[in-house]
């Protein structure tokens, strides 16, 4: 029998710990000036956490990336901390590109990518390739938190919302032949009609019931969450790159599947009792999914192991004691730094100086953008965006790059390159980085009066004060109020959907009736796109087609003046206002969208615009990128759509919304904020100060 050598093992040195008095004081130091620094966002980031069910999990991401780091804290131990010079420009790119997408940017997504982008450079540059290895995953894992661009969750989460509730209403079809009095299931888009035997006065009728209509318009509920779930259970558990690799992969699916579970025990439940499928315990219900979803994940990494067997005493996390070597790390690891006290503070102002003259150069290309290239197949936005950001992040990253390297060349003692000297000088410069970059964002930011975080201003009028009569048009119709679940995924509840009828054209005639919807946003921590592609798709109707219109609003009740400064300003009477209303301008911006029934048979039109901060925009994108000024402390956008029965000629459609506005336009726009009002202080009432 043979015994191991614990002699050898005893005489070796006691394992240090990972992260020293003085790494705590630079964490907390570097920690502080990127939380600063990048404060806007991560405060928004939280606002949305709160208010959104479908993006709370945001919260729990960044635990989750602690812990993976302190889950991998003895292979952490194992690797070598040396500085690596690529993550200078990474951190730089990032850095500039943040500013960005701030202004001229205005993307929220891009700027939280961004913000991760930094932290990555960061990270690699001080710290080096051989912690990165581990690093990589708990820092990209964050971009789970940074909520995606409701354009592009549009087109990603609704088509899986299709899938999901096809395969709710086959499952429904299964279950409730079990179901006493059930009749049928069928569903139009992400909408699904359960029929039923329903007792009304002692006699049993068949009803109808629209199931998840509420979200229509919602894409495929959690699917962020359980994407999140899946890979987070993919690397928190030791396993080969190809099983992590296959389990990221099946998330989606995964995704569908529990949402199939999920509306198909609302559905099941709606037929026991429909208080259940709405509301608190609707929201439950989805809360509850988490735990079959995590089910579905560790039995598919179950499954994994059981294809190919591996050795179960293999530490996957642990190569080093997998090749027989020593866990402890080398001596160069334990090696002191011997950078002085003077030359730190050198380094640190010498990383703000450069910020400072990147900044410079930054503001140069940004003032005097370069035309953009003509590439086939690209859309001229992109063509813009892409051209004015690579035109303006490249040459400030380079710039700072450059001077970083030659600074800690020079600033660093001759002879003193060990690993522990070269990062405490790379920290050094980084706060310098942080801590300029940070003062510079506040500086211009007050300087130019930016306000990041709009507040909310509240309707003059609610909308239901619209009157019933505007000329020829009559109220018929309207729709009751919508359940709270429906308000929530709505995203307001100031809103009006009314059908209106033109008693001067004759009865049976197409457009003599008209459905108009008005749904006004405010204080949202996001843009709420709930436009006719998506919405009217999702709940089973074809896309036909859309293009841009200008409606030309008009009548005798419309009078231009000419202001004190020489511009113009058109003004209605107003029923609501009790007087005259301002109009920003009477040749109104538009989008016609062209829609059929899920059957292509029936094919009808609507006309839809924006009113933001008292002028209008054809679509959401015009809001975001025009609508609001920077430096306008609080903002608004109302939604004002004309669904046209029965009108297939596009044309017909944007004469009959041109008509109704005509009438309508001053009252809506009476109850909605006055900009010229909000601008010089008078709106809101609680703005106003008190005459002295």
């Amino acid at each position: 029998m043979t015994t191991a050598p614990t002699a050898s093992l005893a005489s070796q040195p006691s394992h240090p710990p990972l992260i020293t008095r003085e790494g705590w004081l630079w964490i907390a130091a570097l920690g502080g000036l990127f939380v600063a620094l990048h404060w806007n966002h991560l405060y928004r980031t939280w606002r949305i956490a709160l208010s959104d069910n479908d993006w709370s999990h945001a919260l729990i991401v960044p635990l989750i990336a602690i812990y993976y780091i302190y889950q991998n804290r003895q292979r952490l131990a194992q690797q070598q901390r040396r500085v690596s010079w690529w993550g200078l420009p990474i951190m730089f790119i990032g850095l500039f590109s943040y500013a960005f997408w701030i202004f001229p940017g205005r993307n929220d997504m891009f700027q939280g990518y961004s913000m991760i982008l930094t932290l990555f450079g960061l990270v690699l540059f001080v710290l080096g390739r051989d912690m990165m290895r581990v690093l990589w995953f708990p820092i990209l894992y964050l971009v789970f938190a940074v909520k995606v661009a409701e354009r592009i969750w549009a087109l990603i989460a609704v088509k899986l919302q299709f899938i999901a509730a096809e395969g709710a209403t086959v499952a429904l079809k299964f279950f409730t032949v079990f179901v006493p009095g059930f009749i049928d299931v069928e569903n139009r888009g992400s909408t699904i009609d359960l029929t039923f035997h329903k007792i009304v006065n002692g006699v049993p009728v068949a009803a109808t019931e629209s199931l998840n209509v509420a979200e229509a318009c919602a894409g495929l509920r959690m699917l962020m969450a359980f994407l999140a779930l899946g890979v987070a259970l993919a690397f928190l558990f030791p396993r080969p790159w190809w099983q992590r690799l296959a389990m990221c992969l099946m998330a989606v699916p995964i995704a569908v599947a529990v949402n199939i579970g999920r509306v198909t025990t609302l559905g099941l439940l709606y037929l026991y009792n429909p208080d259940m499928a709405s509301g608190d315990f609707h929201t439950f219900v989805g809360m509850l999914m988490l735990i079959p979803a995590a089910g579905l994940f560790l039995l598919l990494g179950w499954v994994l192991d059981k294809i190919v067997v591996t050795d179960p005493h293999r530490h996957a996390h642990d190569p080093a004691a997998a090749n027989g070597q020593a866990a402890y790390p080398p001596p160069e690891r334990q090696e002191k730094s011997v950078l002085s006290l003077g030359r730190g503070a050198l380094l640190t102002a010498a990383g703000a100086a450069i910020v400072v003259i990147a900044g410079a150069i930054y503001w140069l290309t940004l003032a005097n953008p370069i035309p953009p290239l003509r590439l086939p197949l690209v859309p001229a936005v992109l063509e813009v965006m892409g051209a004015r950001l690579s035109w303006t992040l490249l040459p400030a990253a380079l710039v700072s790059t450059a001077l970083a390297l030659v600074l800690l060349r020079k600033l660093i003692p001759p002879g003193a390159r060990a690993a522990a000297t070269r990062s405490t000088a790379a920290m050094c410069l980084v706060a310098g980085v942080l801590l300029a970059s940070t003062v510079v964002q506040g500086t211009v930011i007050a300087a130019t009066q930016t306000v990041l975080h709009k507040q909310a201003v509240p309707v003059r009028e609610h909308l239901y004060m619209i009157p019933a009569q505007a000329g020829p048009w009559k109220l018929i119709h309207q729709d009751p109020p919508l359940s709270k679940e429906m308000e929530g995924e709505l995203g307001t509840t100031e809103y009006i959907s009314w059908v209106y009828e033109d008693t001067s054209w004759p009865k049976g005639t197409p457009g003599r009736q008209v459905r108009i919807h008005v749904a006004y946003y405010t204080g949202t921590a996001d843009t709420v796109p709930h436009v006719p592609e998506r919405c009217f798709t999702a709940a089973g109707a074809q896309w036909l087609g859309k293009y841009s219109a200008v409606l030309d609003v008009n009548g005798p009740d419309y009078v231009t003046e000419r202001q004190p400064d020489g511009s113009t300003q058109i003004y209605a009477a107003s029923a609501v206002a009790r007087g005259e209303s301002r109009i920003p301008t009477t040749d109104v911006p538009a989008t016609v969208f062209a829609f059929s029934d899920s059957q292509g048979r029936q094919a009808s039109n609507v006309v839809y615009f924006f009113a933001a901060n008292g002028g209008f925009f054809a679509n959401p994108d015009e809001v975001r990128a025009n609508g609001f000024d920077p430096t306008d402390r609080f903002a608004y956008y109302c939604k004002i759509e004309i669904q046209c029965f029965d009108v297939t000629d596009s044309k017909l459609a944007e004469q009959r919304a041109a008509s109704l506005l005509s009438g309508l336009l001053p009252e809506i726009m009476a109850c909605l904020p006055d900009w010229v009002d909000v601008a010089e202080g008078r709106w809101p009432l609680d703005t106003v100060s008190e005459p002295s």
